[in-house]
C-alpha cells in the first residue's frame, strides 16, 4: 500500500498535485493507495511512504518505515541558507539530506541539474533509484486556445510571493525599462502579499501596475489577456536546479515567459523556441523588444508550448517512461537497506 504524507506548505495545492503524480506511478505499477484520510498510525511498517522532504523522510524512518519515496523539492540547504543564514542550520540540513539519498527507496529530482549537483555534493549515485520530473500543476492545454487579442497589447505579470530567491523587487526594476520602452504597458501583480508589494510598487514608482491576489484554480482566468510573464533569478544553486510551477502556468495560458538562463533545465528544453525570452540580466534583451513590437504567430506559440505539454509537463509521460524502473524497485520494497 502507498501513503503520501501531504506538506503543510502554503504551496500545498502544487505539491500535492506532484506527490499525486508519484502515487500514480506506483499505482501503475499495482500498488493500492491509502485515501489522505487514513492515518499514518494504521499504516504498516513494510507500506510504502511518499515524503516531501528531507525532514518528513528522516522522521518517519525512525518510525520504522523503511520503503520511503523521497521528493527533493529543491536544495533544502542552500534555500535555508538564502533565508536564515545560518551555517549550522545547512549543515544539519546537508547532514539529513544526505542521510535521505542513501536510504531511500527512490528518488524524484526536479531536474538533471538538481540531481547533478547533491550527487556530487555528497559523493553518491543514485542511477538506479532516481526519477526526473519537473515541477508543474498544469498538463492540461484549453487555455492554449488563445484569443489572439491578447497579443495586441504588452501586458505583463508577475505571479508568486515577495521570497527574496524569487527577486520581485529586480522583476520591478526590469519592468520599468520596458515602460521607457512602451509607456502604454501594464503589470498585474498577483501574490498574497498585496500590502506589502503594493509598498514596494509605490516605493519603487511603477506606473500603470495593479496588485491583487488570486485563488490558484483561477490563475489560468486571470492570465487571460496577459502576453509576457517573468520567472526572474539570481545565478546561485538553488535557481540553477529549480523548474519553478509558474512556468506550467504561464504556458497553459498563453502567455510568454521572459526567464533567467539559470534556470537550466527549462533553458535547455526551449533552446530551439521562438516564444520564450531568456535574459542573461535584469534588462530587457533585444528578443524581447521584438516580441513587444512584432506580431505574434499564436499558431506557432501553441505548437511550441504543446509540444511541452506533450512530454515535459505531462504526467502520462512519466508514469509510462518510468514504469518498468519503479516496477523493479518495487519487487526490492523488502530488502534490507
Amino acid at each position: 500500500m502507498i501513503k503520501i504524507v501531504r506538506s503543510s506548505s502554503t504551496n500545498a495545492e502544487v505539491t500535492d498535485y506532484y506527490l499525486d503524480v508519484i502515487a500514480s506511478l506506483m499505482e501503475a505499477c499495482g500498488e493500492k493507495k491509502y485515501e489522505d484520510d487514513v492515518d499514518l498510525k494504521q499504516c504498516k511498517t513494510e507500506d510504502i511512504i511518499i515524503a516531501p522532504t528531507a525532514v518528513d523522510f528522516v522522521k518517519l524512518y525512525f518510525k520504522g518505515y523503511k520503503n520511503i519515496i523521497y521528493w527533493m523539492q529543491g536544495i533544502d540547504a542552500e534555500e535555508s541558507y538564502m533565508r536564515n543564514g545560518s551555517k549550522l542550520r545547512r549543515y544539519v540540513l546537508d547532514v539529513i539530506t544526505k542521510f535521505a539519498m542513501k536510504r531511500a527507496m527512490a528518488i524524484f529530482y526536479v531536474s538533471d541539474e538538481m540531481k547533478k549537483y547533491e550527487e556530487g555534493k555528497f559523493g553518491i549515485s543514485t542511477d538506479k533509484k532516481s526519477f526526473i520530473m519537473p515541477c508543474f500543476n498544469v498538463s492540461r492545454t484549453e487555455g492554449l486556445q488563445v484569443d489572439e487579442s491578447k497579443y495586441k497589447k504588452n501586458i505583463f505579470t508577475y505571479v508568486g510571493s515577495l521570497s527574496k530567491w524569487q527577486c520581485f523587487e529586480e522583476t520591478l526594476d526590469f519592468y520599468k525599462q520596458i515602460e521607457a520602452i512602451d509607456p502604454h504597458a501594464e503589470l498585474k501583480i498577483f501574490t498574497f502579499a498585496e500590502e506589502e508589494a503594493k509598498s514596494i510598487v509605490k516605493t519603487k514608482n511603477v506606473k500603470n501596475c495593479i496588485v491583487t491576489s488570486v485563488a490558484p484554480d483561477k490563475i489560468t482566468e486571470a492570465l487571460a489577456n496577459v502576453k509576457f510573464g517573468f520567472v526572474l533569478r539570481e545565478d546561485d544553486p538553488v535557481n540553477c536546479v529549480a523548474t519553478p510551477t509558474k512556468l506550467s502556468s504561464y504556458l497553459s495560458a498563453g502567455v510568454i515567459p521572459i526567464f533567467s538562463k539559470y534556470l537550466k533545465d527549462f533553458y535547455n528544453r526551449t533552446a530551439d523556441f521562438e516564444y520564450v525570452v531568456p535574459v542573461s540580466d535584469f534588462k530587457p534583451n533585444e528578443k524581447l523588444i521584438k516580441l513587444m513590437n512584432n506580431e505574434i504567430n499564436s499558431d506557432k506559440l501553441i505548437f511550441e508550448y504543446m509540444d511541452l505539454f506533450k512530454s515535459y509537463y505531462n504526467p502520462d509521460y512519466y508514469i509510462k517512461m518510468y514504469k518498468e524502473k519503479m516496477s523493479n524497485l518495487l519487487e526490492k520494497k523488502n530488502d534490507t537497506k
